[in-house]
């Protein structure tokens, strides 16, 4: 199965945030700040080549495209799935979400396990292992 449970390396502290877009939730801690307009963010999560990313949001969908206008894709993902991806992409239009502005990373991710990007998820509500 490609999605593990595991216990996350640090844990973000912070009133939870629910945010509802384009039929997705997304739930995250708060504490993390906005960007400057026109500031790209492909952070916190970059997924050099071939690695694993665990989601730090408390609910999160994925979406088969690089978009929140992509249809979402797969069980919705919790705090701590372990996901299989490749390097982050950046792709427009930008989005807001857990707790970040104005970004547009997104991460692919293999979510069958057979070596093929199958779905996208916002690298800001994931953290590189």
């Amino acid at each position: 199965m490609a999605f593990t449970s595991k216990l996350r390396r640090s844990a973000a502290a912070g009133a939870a945030v629910v945010l509802a877009t384009a039929g997705m939730l997304v739930t995250a801690g708060s504490g993390a700040g906005a960007t400057p307009e026109g500031t790209t963010v492909l952070a916190p999560a970059k997924c050099a080549d071939y690695g694993w990313v665990t989601v730090t949001a408390q609910a999160l969908s994925m979406f088969s495209g690089p978009g929140l206008h992509y249809p979402t894709v797969g069980p919705t993902l919790y705090r701590g799935h372990r996901l299989s991806c490749y390097a982050v992409e950046a792709h427009d239009p930008r989005y807001d979400l857990c707790g970040y502005s104005n970004v547009n990373g997104w991460i692919p991710i293999d979510r069958d396990g057979n070596g093929w990007s199958d779905a996208y998820v916002p690298s800001v509500c994931v953290a590189d292992e």
